[in-house]
């Protein structure tokens, strides 16, 4: 019996279909406008003064823009593992990821992981992060972010495996807020700041002792986050809470303790890049 012309081209059209799905590469990047990103948000909707200096709404605080790194290693796995990045003063998503090469360290890696950087306080001085800072808004815009990650078909489905929570500077503020009412806590495996103690440590120290995930804080002389450092660490001791102290030179890997309280003879913009710190971090992940 002979099989009809029409059957054997659709037969061949299934088979190239599954191919090219199969074999289609996704995008190296692509950045959402996020109705839950930082801003806007109302407690900037005029701004903001700092030393003098206005930092008007419409130039630093109406991008809603969130930008998603995606390395080579990225497989769509059920569940989803991402870093989350809120880069600090004077800096955008854009910059700072140029800047500190993240997404570069992310694919040195090897890890199969998204990189997420919203946009903060656009080249404003300035540690607000709009509504992720508000109860239960980091959540929001993970979920959000989630949405538009599966209609575009970057993710299978809308589960969360683990985060990578990080920032410089100015974005330790983001990342307390986060820490202490932002949801989605039970997925966060590692909180990383660089050079960004400069508050909220009780946020930082109560997620330590509520959570089995790891802590790494890299300070330097000059940035502002010895003295903030040198007193968590004085508070750990006080409650038999065990952390390594040391220094990034000459580390050629991030050691196994679950806190680590790293110094650098950096200066406050080199301690991301210049040992690829993250990188260490990344490849150190369990």
């Amino acid at each position: 019996m002979k099989r009809s012309s029409k059957g054997l081209i659709l037969i061949i059209g299934l088979i190239l279909t599954l191919i090219f799905n199969s074999c289609a590469t996704l995008p190296t990047s692509v950045t959402y406008e996020l109705k839950h990103a930082p801003f806007p948000h109302p407690w900037r909707e005029n701004g903001h003064t700092y030393d003098g200096v206005h930092y008007s709404y419409e130039e630093h605080y109406s991008d809603s823009s969130v930008l998603v790194i995606i390395p080579e290693a990225y497989k769509k796995n059920t569940a989803l593992d991402m870093i989350v990045f809120f880069h600090g003063w004077g800096n955008s998503k854009d910059k700072c990821n140029k800047q500190f090469e993240l997404g570069k360290q992310l694919e040195d890696s090897g890890k199969d992981m998204l990189l997420v950087i919203p946009e903060g306080p656009k080249f404003s001085r300035d540690s607000y992060n709009g509504k992720v800072c508000d109860e239960g808004g980091f959540k929001r815009l993970i979920d959000e972010l989630l949405d538009s990650l599966k209609r575009d078909g970057i993710i299978k489905e809308k589960r969360i495996g683990r985060i990578l929570l990080s920032g410089h500077s100015g974005g330790y503020y983001a990342m307390g807020h986060i820490l202490r009412w932002g949801g989605y806590t039970e997925k966060i495996s590692d909180v990383v700041i660089f050079d960004g103690l400069y508050a909220l440590e009780e946020d930082y120290l109560n997620w330590v002792m509520d959570h089995n995930g790891r802590l790494i804080n890299i300070y330097t002389e000059n940035g502002g986050t010895k003295d903030d450092t040198e007193m968590f660490m004085t508070w750990c001791d006080s409650l038999n809470i065990k952390y390594y102290a040391g220094e990034t030179a000459g580390l050629d890997e991030m050691p196994d303790d679950r806190i680590l309280m790293l110094y650098s003879d950096l200066g406050h913009s080199d301690v991301m890049h210049k040992r690829e710190n993250l990188l260490k971090i990344l490849r150190s992940m369990k």
